[in-house]
């Protein structure tokens, strides 16, 4: 078994994915086993690797030969290797052309997996579950290292790899994911060869909230509605609190950012927004910029929790991380903006220092910022699946199961008070110890 971590080159990731390596390799060496464990990110330390794909033909003449099953975990899987390898992985016939992990599916067609199987078909479609780690066989290995071209592909984005890879074998390899009981979630069964903790990590209270700047992008007709839920959900337990619009508006109150309001991109708006937390006397002394929607809806004392794992000097722009053009062997990793964007101090001094510049005002702005330090800073952003661009009925509930989830976005047919205190009221009250009193959404 060749165990592959998905690692990141963040400073904290990577220790992460150490601790995690150590553990495996102890298990291995425990059990005399024949494996071996490698970091994503030190093996192929492009930001291609993310996506899986691009790698497969390397990583098939390096290793196809040497072992029968290769996995990928994430950095929080925890793994049994000897119940993994001596009672799991023997029922499968490792000549076979397998695809393995624990099944996933849709409730219904949704927008993060392109609205795929529209015809209703949705819930028969199973896609792996990262985080209980994943498995190819070699004899699957190799065809997919014979197969994929990224010269082939069509210049993309990368939303959620772990239906694409899926979508892939379906109808590139015809092989259909194995659902593998023993391959555990954020709920541990009987016999579990992997397993994920949902609670977040504990790294400290050094950052507070009063150590966050959160500027939020609005506009004139959102002013009633969609800011009135932030308002009344996690914006009063915010010090630090700005609403950008196009409009000065006492009311909320918003600021006219000088920026005219666009359909879509609002690039300008987000360069006024860095600009103002790099210059403003005000927001030097902050650590922590998080640019939001108007829609975002956030659990902002988890967020905190998080960004204590960070050090806020080095250059990060955090959040869900998506991709455009990975799939081809090149392109860039962005942070989608819905779900929030967050950039250290040190990313913004990073934006400044490599002159980074939107090329117009209606740019994508989240798009462009993973260009800037893709490209101009050559830090990659840091992907962490606890934000969301969309709703949770948007995500499987075996995903959803795996975490706490710090973000959601969109109010579209949904309530967006009752998604605020299923998710994250209780947690925020407790930690601010503020009780707000919530009134019914106004539909947008």
């Amino acid at each position: 078994l060749l165990v592959v971590i998905r690692s990141q080159t963040n400073q904290w990731h990577h220790d992460l994915a150490e601790q995690r390596k150590t553990n495996l390799d102890q298990q291995i060496a425990k059990s005399s086993l024949n494996a071996q464990v490698l970091l994503l990110h030190r093996e192929w330390p492009i930001e291609q690797a993310w996506v899986i794909l691009p790698i497969v033909p390397d990583l098939s003449r390096k290793y196809a030969d040497n072992f029968d099953w290769v996995m990928f975990i994430e950095e929080d899987t925890q793994v049994d290797m000897k119940v993994l390898m001596k009672d799991i992985l023997p029922k499968y016939n490792r000549e076979d052309k397998l695809f393995m992990g624990r099944c996933l599916f849709d409730n219904f067609p949704t927008i993060i997996h392109h609205y795929a199987f529209f015809d209703g078909k949705v819930k028969d479609f199973k896609y792996p579950d990262f985080d209980s780690g994943w498995l190819m066989s070699r004899a699957l290995l190799k065809v997919v290292a014979v197969e994929y071209d990224g010269n082939d592909q069509n210049m993309d984005f990368q939303i959620d790899v772990k239906h694409e890879i899926a979508m892939y074998m379906d109808k590139n390899i015809g092989v259909k994911l194995t659902c593998v009981p023993g391959l555990c979630g954020g709920v541990k069964g009987d016999v579990c060869a992997t397993f994920v903790d949902p609670t977040l990590h504990d790294c400290g209270h050094e950052v507070s909230l009063d150590d966050v700047q959160i500027s939020v992008k609005t506009t004139k007709k959102f002013h009633k509605d969609r800011v009135q839920v932030v308002k009344k959900t996690w914006g009063p337990y915010v010090k630090h609190i700005t609403y950008y619009s196009n409009v000065s508006d006492p009311t909320v109150p918003t600021i006219d950012c000088g920026v005219q309001n666009t359909p879509t991109g609002h690039c300008g708006k987000m360069e006024v927004i860095i600009k103002d937390f790099y210059k403003k006397d005000e927001m030097k002394h902050l650590k922590w910029l998080v640019i939001a929607d108007d829609d975002s809806i956030i659990g902002v004392s988890r967020m905190v929790k998080l960004l204590n794992c960070y050090n806020h000097n080095s250059p990060i722009v955090l959040g869900e991380r998506y991709g455009y053009g990975l799939n081809k062997g090149y392109g860039y990793g962005y942070i989608t903006g819905g779900g929030s964007m967050v950039m250290s101090r040190g990313a913004v001094s990073a934006w400044f220092k490599h002159e980074c510049s939107c090329p117009s005002i209606s740019t994508p702005d989240d798009m462009y910022l993973g260009q800037c330090f893709s490209f101009n800073v050559g830090v990659p952003v840091v992907h962490s699946p606890l934000f969301h661009q969309a709703r949770p009925v948007d995500y499987s509930d075996g995903y959803l199961s795996n975490q706490q989830p710090i973000s959601f976005h969109k109010h579209w047919e949904i309530n967006a008070y009752d998604v605020y205190n299923e998710w994250f009221a209780d947690d925020d009250k407790e930690i601010f110890s503020v009780e707000i009193k919530l009134h019914p959404l106004v539909q947008v």
